[in-house]
This record gives structure tokens, C-alpha cells and sequence, in this order.
């Protein structure tokens, strides 16, 4: 809707102007662009340089567009509910068909109705039927989903020999109230699952030196400037950025990087080094 009420305008300016009324969304231009292109090779078998030939664009071209930078922005998992209903089958058939459209990729049957009856019986601990399986739909959502736009595991260390932790982060990572309690963990392992690997004793501890003990898990496209950023707003880091180095795996040799590349698994283990000392510097 927004850009069909200002076609009139991005007919005047052209494809720049095109491009830019999708960086409001916090997206980076050379992605922009990236889509911008990948629709226009699509659009060439209906005329030449479509990009230069915007007037004759009509309103599918639009949505097609916007469908496109969705599914690449904002990438959707749908949760099919109420796949137990008879009504619902063909409905739930056809969507699948139609994927991916919109934004949507994936589609997940579930009912949600069969995953609140099975964690009744669970609570209750009722014997289930002969053969009854867990309904893991849900799950499969949540995985889906985040298999669509999985972030990037970004390890801050304050050396890269020892890959000790910031002792900046030992608040967020050891002592916050947020992190499981007793009670928490319990939860945990009572429903089959297990306690954090910090856990110690009935509460969580953890030894300043572990390796690799913390990790932020940025969004696809974040730079190195965005790790600093995070780190400082948590407190852990102070001052202004001057350098950063970082590798993959413990045993590579770290090298320089500039704050303004984007972070992947290259350079997941990640020193950021700043010009203020902070007081478990000094």
C-alpha cells in the first residue's frame, strides 16, 4: 500500500528511490539491492530493464517485489493450527501448495488442542494410549523458523589464547535474575530435559576462566561494530572501538577485523579491544 500511493514519486526519482522506500526496515542497501535485482532478472522475460521501465510496472509487479524482499526480511514459518478439524485438511493442502508466497516458507500442521491434552496427561501423569506419540508440531515450528533466519553465535572473549570471558559479562552470565534457579532446573530435568552446564551444586556458578563461556547471537547481517555495541550497551566493554580480531575455531590464528564486516562463523570467536579500561581492567 505505501509504495502504490507513492508510485507517482518513485516514477519522478527512478530506482533509487525505489530501493530506499525499503531501508526504513533497518535493511542494509547492498541487500536491497540484491532483491531488487533477483525480481528483475525474474521480470526480463516480460520486458527489457525493468528497472529502467518502472511505468510500466503494474500492481502484481508491486506485490511480487514486496513479496520477495519479505520472504528475504522477514522470512515466515506459518502454525497451521487446527489441522485436527475436518474443515480445516483442504485449507491446510492448498496452503502448503501455494509455499512459499508472501513471505512464508514453511508450513507446520499442528492442532493445538492435541498439545495441550498431551501436557494435561503429563502433569497429571496419566498413562497415555498404547502408542501414543508426543505431539512435536510446535517444536517443529520453532525449529523451522529459526532455521529460516538462524543467528549468528558470536563467542566475546578477553584473550584469544586462553579464551577466557570478559569478566564484564560475569554479571549477565552468572548473576543476573533472570538466569535458572533451583526451581527452574528442576522443571528441567523433571521433564526429561537437563540442567545448563554451569549448573553447579544447586546453583549456578561458574568459573571465571571457562572457555568460551559466553555467547551473543546476533542477526543475519551484523557487523563487528553491532558486537561492540551489544557488549557495550550490557556494560561489558566502555569507551570507543579501536580494534577487533577473530577466528572460527580455538586452535586458528586470529586475524584483524574491521568493524564494519559483517560477523559469521569465520569470526565467531571475537576480541574487541577498546580505548577505556574498564575498573576489572585496571
Amino acid at each position: 500500500t505505501n509504495l502504490s500511493l507513492k508510485w507517482d514519486t518513485i516514477l519522478k526519482k527512478g530506482s533509487r528511490k525505489l530501493a530506499d522506500m525499503f531501508c526504513g526496515y533497518g535493511q542494509r542497501p547492498a541487500v536491497t539491492w540484491n532483491i531488487l535485482s533477483a525480481v528483475e532478472k525474474v521480470m526480463e522475460s516480460q520486458m527489457e530493464k525493468p528497472l529502467e521501465q518502472l511505468v510500466d510496472w503494474d500492481e502484481g509487479d508491486i506485490r511480487r517485489l514486496v513479496s520477495a524482499f519479505l520472504g528475504v526480511r522477514f522470512p515466515m514459518a506459518l502454525a497451521l493450527n487446527k489441522q485436527d478439524l475436518p474443515s480445516a485438511k483442504q485449507f491446510v493442502k492448498d496452503l502448503l501448495e501455494k509455499l512459499p508466497v508472501h513471505g512464508a516458507h514453511v508450513g507446520i500442521p499442528m492442532s493445538a488442542k492435541s498439545e495441550m491434552t498431551f501436557v494435561k496427561h503429563h502433569l497429571l501423569k496419566e498413562i497415555p494410549t498404547k502408542n501414543a506419540q508426543p505431539p512435536l508440531s510446535v517444536w517443529e515450528c520453532l525449529y523451522s523458523a529459526m532455521q529460516l533466519q538462524a543467528p549468528i553465535p558470536i563467542f566475546p572473549v578477553a584473550d584469544m589464547e586462553t579464551l577466557a570471558p570478559l569478566p564484564g559479562m560475569t554479571k549477565h552470565s552468572i548473576e543476573d535474575a533472570s538466569l535458572p534457579n533451583a526451581g527452574m532446573v528442576g522443571c528441567l530435568i523433571g521433564s526429561g530435559g537437563s540442567a545448563p552446564s554451569c549448573w553447579i551444586d544447586d546453583t549456578y556458578k561458574s568459573n571465571n576462566t571457562v572457555k568460551l563461556r559466553d555467547v551473543l547471537l546476533m542477526k543475519p547481517g551484523s557487523t563487528v561494530e553491532d558486537v561492540f555495541l551489544s557488549l557495550k550497551r550490557m556494560g561489558a566493554l566502555g569507551g570507543e572501538f579501536v580494534r577487533a580480531e577473530g577466528c572460527q575455531n580455538p586452535k586458528d590464528k586470529p586475524k584483524l577485523v574491521q568493524k564494519t564486516q559483517v560477523v559469521s562463523l569465520e569470526t565467531q570467536i571475537l576480541k574487541i579491544m577498546t580505548n577505556k579500561r574498564r575498573e576489572w581492567q585496571s
